[in-house]
């Protein structure tokens, strides 16, 4: 994979998790009350920590964004957001399968596979190149 390719992920997974994380932190019930929590007041601080997770990815991504990714370069950040898309596309999996499941979490479904998915290929698969 190209240095470029590798980038482009980091770049853009930078951006995602970042603009995530802003809207968790400054509108958590909102977000809540899309993906249809019923009582979102109650989850609005977890939520919000979970923004402050997400920008801590976000901003060690965006340390790392002119690095090459992949393989045993940058490998802690590879592990990390692997580690973070991985457990997170599975642990919505379930909830996206139940009836009445919201498109806003069916949308974050697919996103955390993909991550994982593309984490997943620079972690095990992708041999950087220069």
């Amino acid at each position: 994979m190209s240095n470029s390719a590798s980038r482009t992920i980091v770049l853009a997974t930078t951006v995602l998790l970042g603009l995530a994380a802003i809207g968790l932190i400054f509108a958590p019930t909102e977000i809540a009350d899309a993906l249809g929590i019923p009582d979102p007041a109650a989850v609005a601080v977890l939520l919000q920590l979970y923004g402050a997770a997400l920008f801590g990815l976000a901003m060690t991504g965006w340390m790392v964004k002119d690095a090459i990714v992949g393989g045993v370069f940058g490998r802690s950040y590879v592990v990390g957001n692997t580690g973070h898309a991985f457990v997170g596309a599975l642990a919505l999996t379930r909830p996206a399968l139940a009836t009445g499941a919201t498109p806003t979490l069916w949308v974050m479904t697919a996103v955390y596979w993909v991550l994982a998915l593309v984490f997943g290929y620079l972690m095990f698969v992708a041999t950087p190149r220069s």
